[in-house]
């Protein structure tokens, strides 16, 4: 008796916790434009963002603020490199669009933008101003980083250490500060390197046909 009364509670709790998800699952549909990842009304997904930039509670991300933000962060490593966005940088770039949930007709925009000529200050104020360059410092030393290990090319640390001291410096953000985003991109390399040694030493991945 006592086992089937139990048994009843069980189901009856079962019963409530599934009637609950599937309120939430109708309350909470999403009606999603045709580019994939951004609603209806305007909204892009947040994708990796949350993960990546330690960001709490946020669902959505506004769609002309993110593309300001991207054409600030290509702006900057032009210019710090004269003019210049390598293979492997832009390669970075879309992988990390990709993740975030950027849609590719977004991307194609990103890719074909004049990042040459282009006024930093004038996609910086879009994106956030002040509040946002301490992360585009991140991602610009992300991109160069990654981008010159994506082409085979690393650099010397002190020449690393030029360029992202003239990033943080157009940027405003204060030395010990940038000293500290070094360090998280320089670990977050060094991990990069040990899980393709753990992953990928013995067992070298071979795409499907």
């Amino acid at each position: 008796m006592k086992t089937m009364k139990r048994y009843m509670a069980h189901v009856f709790g079962m019963g409530i916790v599934l009637c609950l998800i599937g309120s939430v699952a109708t309350a909470a549909e999403v009606k999603w434009a045709n580019t994939g990842h951004m609603t209806v009304d305007g909204k892009l997904e947040v994708g990796i963002h949350a993960q990546e930039y330690a960001l709490d509670g946020v669902k959505y991300l506004d769609i002309e603020a993110n593309n300001s933000y991207v054409y600030a962060l290509m702006t900057l490593v032009s210019h710090l490199q004269r003019g210049a966005i390598t293979p492997g940088q832009m390669r970075w770039l879309y992988e990390r669009a990709i993740m975030s949930a950027v849609p590719r007709n977004m991307i194609e925009e990103f890719m074909a933008f004049d990042h040459r000529n282009a006024k930093l200050e004038n996609h910086v104020m879009g994106s956030g101003g002040d509040s946002i360059a301490r992360v585009l410092l991140y991602d610009v030393t992300q991109m160069i980083t990654y981008g010159d290990l994506y082409d085979g090319r690393p650099r010397r640390r002190n020449e690393y250490r030029g360029l992202f001291g003239q990033a943080s410096k157009r940027l405003g953000v204060p030395g010990f500060v940038a000293a500290q985003i070094q360090r998280f991109v320089d670990v977050e390399a060094r991990l990069l390197k040990r899980k393709k040694l753990v992953f990928w030493e013995d067992t070298p991945y071979t795409p499907p046909k």
